[in-house]
């Protein structure tokens, strides 16, 4: 008998609703397999070192965890460009190579193979890390070195290797900070103020290390100084100074500089006195310096002219001085050659330059000042005329005397030129000259037998002198080996009329 119509249906029905459960169950199937492989995925999950890493020691072991690396082909390890996979060992996962005797430096390392995964078929990973054996350095800045800190609170600055940490501690006290791609750091401690003694130790990213004990003392409030204001102008050619220094933490150290030379003070800090005197004629700068333990400094400069005379020659002159005695200095310089500008009354650079001129002329010691030997060479000069054997003495541009000399030989001349007085010297001892017509010769001492006779009055003209002689017939003749021959009674007189620096001229 054939099915009912219903029982017919309910079979088809029963096989349309299976076709589901064939998909789910492949679908269930395709994400295991894919979750299989994706679990399986093979990768380098760590190394040592690691990538960017610095490291202290030369002979390293280094070491790549690979997942899946059972399941890998064609494996290759290359370090610093050269295969090396023959010297690496396998344990597990796990990939080891020794590395021996490295230079310090950057160095690579690079893992290759191949995989059946469905989502990895080539596995690649490449890295670097560096070798740093060096002791990094620690320097500190010139304050800090020398134990000086007025900061609060205190700072630690210095230079280190780059990127290194840089750690302060004592007293309780510790602080660190990382120095710069210069390798410039700077580290802040609370540290009190006085004495107090830190170690400092940097630490560079491969983990050496260098450590400095500094004894430092702390000090942030700046000493305080109290000092008498001096006027622009002075009409005297001396000062007297008053100073009060004083600072939280002891006795300041006082510096009082005058004109760039340091001078000595009377007294303590708490209530110190300079008396300057004979000050040149023009401008002249004071600089006072006071300084504490700490480093911190306070300066006070001042600056002051001194004119207190009209008179030539009665004072030194320099640059800032003015007046009739400036104006005096300048008509000397030109009559002298040497200044061409306008007297002016004004101690100017062209002044001073014209000053150096005259002092390289006479072979005077050259500083742009009209002091000593610069005056005498302005106020006086000695004009020796070999045609008339004669020796000229002038002052202020006045004949004051003339003297009858010997000159020298014809074989031995007198030179002419513009020369200068450089030695003077009583009852001398003659020595004999570097020369063939006293080469037998001996010494001389002062006394009746002495060529030289009383004086001897030395030029910048080479082996040429002014002195007496016992021959007096040799007076008003050519009849000396060079030098300027005088009665000893007009040497004398002379000699008490020149000094050194004088100019001495010499002509025919």
């Amino acid at each position: 008998m054939p099915d009912a119509p219903y029982q017919i249906y309910r079979t088809e029905y029963r096989r349309r609703r299976r076709w589901p459960y064939f998909v789910i169950a492949a679908v269930c199937l395709f994400a295991a397999v894919v979750g299989w492989q994706v679990y399986g995925v093979p990768r380098v999950s760590a190394t040592t070192p690691g990538p960017g890493a610095y490291v202290k020691d030369a002979s390293p072991t280094l070491t790549l965890d690979v997942k899946g690396l059972s399941g890998l082909k064609d494996v290759a390890v290359t370090f610093d460009g050269r295969d090396v996979t023959a010297q690496t060992r396998r344990e597990g996962d796990t990939l080891t190579l020794p590395a021996t005797a490295l230079d310090d430096g950057q160095h690579s390392v690079s893992f290759r193979a191949r995989s059946s995964n469905l989502f990895r078929r080539d596995l690649r990973e490449d890295w670097h890390f560096v070798v740093d054996t060096e002791i990094p350095t620690l320097k500190f800045e010139k304050e800090l070195a020398a134990g000086r800190i007025n900061t609060d609170p205190a700072t630690f600055t210095g230079t280190t290797e780059p990127f290194a940490t840089v750690t302060v501690s004592g007293g309780g006290v510790k602080a660190h900070a990382e120095a710069d791609g210069g390798g410039a750091f700077s580290v802040s401690a609370e540290l009190p103020d006085g004495a107090s003694s830190v170690l400092v130790e940097t630490v560079d990213r491969a983990g050496n290390r260098r450590a400095k004990r500094l004894d430092v003392y702390v000090d942030a409030q700046p000493p305080v100084l109290e000092i008498t204001q001096l006027d622009k102008t002075i009409d005297k050619d001396h000062v007297t100074l008053r100073l009060t220094a004083t600072d939280q933490l002891g006795v300041p150290t006082v510096k009082l500089v005058l004109d760039g030379e340091q001078r000595e003070l009377d007294g303590p800090a708490s209530n110190a006195r300079y008396a300057a005197k004979h000050l040149a004629q023009g401008r002249h700068t004071l600089v006072v310096t006071v300084s504490d333990k700490g480093g911190n400094v306070v300066t006070s400069k001042q600056t002051f002219t001194v004119d207190s005379t009209e008179r030539f020659g009665s004072a030194t002159l320099w640059p800032g001085a003015r007046g009739k005695d400036v104006k005096a200095l300048q008509k000397k310089l030109a009559n002298a050659g040497v200044y061409t500008g306008r007297k002016s009354g004004y101690f100017d650079e062209a002044t001073s330059q014209a000053v150096r001129k005259l002092q390289a002329k006479y072979g005077l010691e050259v500083d742009g000042i009209v002091g000593g030997n610069v005056l005498n060479a302005l106020s006086g000069q000695i004009v020796v005329d070999l045609g008339d054997l004669k020796l000229h003495f002038y002052r202020n541009g006045k004949l004051v005397k003339s003297y009858r000399i010997a000159a020298g030989q014809a074989a031995y001349p007198t030179p002419t030129g513009s020369y200068v007085v450089t030695s003077m010297l009583m009852n001398p001892t003659w020595y004999p000259p570097n020369s063939e017509w006293a080469k037998d010769s001996k010494p001389i001492p002062p006394g009746v037998a002495n060529p030289l006779g009383t004086r001897w009055i030395g030029t910048s003209a080479p082996a040429v002198g002014i002195h007496g002689t016992p021959d007096d017939a040799s007076i008003g003749t050519y009849a000396s080996h060079g030098c300027i021959r005088m009665h000893i009674w007009e040497v004398e007189d002379l000699f008490r009329r020149v000094v050194i620096g004088m100019p001495v001229i010499i002509q025919r």
